[in-house]
């Protein structure tokens, strides 16, 4: 085909730097795919091809030698620093080819770095990854290149921005009519804080990988601005560290799991913020303010070649037949447009949407806080909306935690703050997994920022006999439109890891109940309020599950009854009826008892 000639080869690469030699995971994948889907149209052109990765792959790049002759360190600092580094010394050493004008490189995700190293030589670039704005129909490429006709080429792709507005009032309709039109409350004024994969190369900032801490001062100052500011970690990180010490900074902060397109049609959210993602452009079609709170390097003009142009976003047909050789054609011989290719076909390819979901039900309409009421967090109640990041399916005894972090929310009545108390007591009930080893976990508390006491009575090694009690009192709340319990717990397991069954479920804290009431008075001693076992409390579980009941206590000490643990499905028997009449009254005959009679009673009822 005309214009097949400009380019003796393509070469197909991504940022090799991120590898085992630099102890970080590598995503080949990427790269594979750009290989398979332009290499076939290539081959068609009789054009040569061929792949460029690190030895430690399987190929011939050296990448510890590398690190070596930059004088890098080996870690993920080392990596970071690489991607804005002068690579000259590489070619010099015989480590990395030099590239003339008759190589093109298709490239996923290349570092500035690498970039110059290729635009240097006189070569042609197309950096690709997939567009951020992920909310439209399909997913579309993000392209740019060093070379004026190549960028003419993929203007023939270019997908219109209108489409994007016309797409967001899709999104807006859908939601309109399965969503409620606020997160939490709609007298709260909430901004997101959009979390990153700790290793990403949209973080690296002046050669170094940026942090949530970094951008604090900033954080801050439009927490400020709103009653909450929400934090959603990216779906594909489970490490919330970095996230974790940014939250501990801000008292108003508080998480979530939703639908981020859900969250960007809520009513009530101010703006959107972060260090880098791509909710932060998406954003600007829901017509919500965003910042981005730092500059990386790879977006940055003065670090990237002079030739490089701005990102476009082109449909999926640039790697057609047609779209390959209108790039590699020279002036003058440029094919005609393709009259079709699959519109889907980048879906087909990823398989996901990062973020859309057809089947969201959207945000819930929250309950209000009723004082003097036991909420249950059993299936179908509606305390279970208050759960708003860490917690796997209600069930029917309660909610499991599904890892170290998990949230809720508790909107305020608006109208009614004058009158709330001054302070409140928090009770919260439920059982800790412990499983069949000797750990001890460990739940601790916030309560809108502030750390909540915790006192931990060490279990005796091989049985399931932990006692947590929890001195909850919130002094301000008169103060604030929302309460925001945060838990943090230590060493979550999966039953099946210990021998309990198939469940791969990570499991923590299972949530039960969570009761309020004013703060007595000066001197009068609180007395733990009479509960009553719920019908679905009838199966036990075994030692797997021990009894956790968070009190508030005021003077002395509140005894922390140890509840059977549910299995989540309902079949109370007159037997288990029985035991809980004994568990009240061996309750009610006075705190030295309880340990010995409940200890009898679970492990021999």
């Amino acid at each position: 085909m005309t214009g097949a000639a400009r380019f003796r080869e393509i070469v197909f690469m991504d940022d090799f730097f991120r590898s085992s030699d630099n102890t970080l995971q590598s995503h080949p994948a990427n790269r594979r795919f750009l290989c398979r889907a332009f290499g076939l149209q290539a081959r068609r052109l009789d054009i040569p091809i061929r792949e460029m990765f690190p030895r430690s792959e399987g190929s011939e790049l050296d990448v510890a030698a590398m690190m070596g002759v930059l004088s890098l360190p080996r870690r993920s600092e080392g990596w970071a620093q690489a991607s804005i580094a002068d690579l000259e010394p590489l070619a010099e050493a015989g480590l990395m080819p030099r590239f003339d004008p008759g190589t093109l490189v298709i490239g996923w995700g290349l570092s500035p770095s690498l970039m110059h190293a290729i635009d240097r030589g006189g070569a042609s670039f197309i950096d690709l990854e997939i567009a951020p704005i992920r909310f439209a129909s399909h997913l579309a490429f993000c392209a740019r290149t060093n070379d004026r006709l190549i960028e003419a080429a993929l203007a023939a792709w270019r997908i219109e921005e209108e489409s994007y507005w016309n797409e967001a009032g899709v999104l807006q309709g859908y939601f309109s009519r399965r969503s409620a039109p606020f997160l939490f409350s709609r007298n709260l004024r909430v901004g997101l804080f959009c979390g990153q994969t700790a290793i990403d190369l949209a973080l690296v900032r002046d050669g170094k990988i940026a942090r949530p801490l970094d951008a604090l001062e900033e954080a801050r100052e439009l927490a400020g601005r709103v009653d909450l500011l929400v934090i959603k970690p990216h779906p594909y990180e489970p490490d919330l560290r970095h996230l974790v010490e940014l939250a501990a900074q801000i008292p108003n902060a508080a998480w979530t799991d939703e639908n981020t397109y859900a969250l960007l049609c809520a009513d009530n959210l101010e703006f959107v913020c972060g260090l880098s993602s791509g909710a932060l452009l998406e954003a600007n079609y829901f017509i919500k303010p965003s910042r981005h709170l730092i500059a990386p390097d790879r977006h940055n003009r003065s670090r990237v070649p002079a030739a490089c142009s701005d990102w476009a976003f082109v449909g999926p047909g640039i790697a057609s037949l047609e779209g390959l050789a209108r790039i590699c054609a020279g002036s003058g011989t440029v094919p005609p447009r393709p009259s079709r290719f699959p519109d889907d076909a980048l879906d087909r390819v990823f398989g996901t949407r990062w973020g859309l979901d057809a089947h969201s039900a959207g945000l819930r309409a929250l309950p209000t806080l009723a004082l003097d009421r036991i909420h249950e967090f059993h299936s179908g109640q509606a305390a279970t909306g208050w759960l708003s990041f860490g917690w796997h399916l209600p069930e029917g005894t309660g909610v499991w935690t599904a890892g170290e972090r998990a949230c809720i929310v508790i909107p305020l009545d608006a109208a009614h703050l004058d009158d709330a108390p001054e302070q409140l007591l928090i009770c919260i009930e439920g059982l800790l997994f412990v499983g069949t080893s000797p750990r001890n976990p460990i739940v601790r508390a916030w309560i809108n920022g502030q750390r909540a006491h915790l006192q931990v009575a060490e279990g005796t090694p091989g049985k399931a006999d932990a006692r947590f009690n929890l001195y909850a009192r919130f002094h301000e709340a008169r103060k604030t439109p929302a309460l925001v319990l945060e838990f943090e717990i230590t060493d979550p397991q999966r039953p099946c890891d210990m021998g309990l069954g198939d469940d791969t479920r990570r499991l923590g804290f299972h949530l039960q109940r969570i009761s309020m009431r004013p703060n007595p008075a000066p001197g009068v001693v609180e007395k733990a309020p009479a509960r009553v076992p719920h019908a679905s409390h009838g199966r036990r579980a075994g030692r797997h599950a021990v009894s956790l009941y968070m009190a508030a206590a005021c003077l002395g000490l509140l005894g922390a009854a140890m509840l059977p643990a549910g299995t989540g499905r309902p079949g109370p028997s007159t037997a288990d009826a029985s035991r809980w009449d004994q568990i009240k009254h061996a309750v009610a005959s006075g705190a030295a008892l309880v340990r010995d009679d409940l200890h009898h009673l679970l492990h021999h009822g």
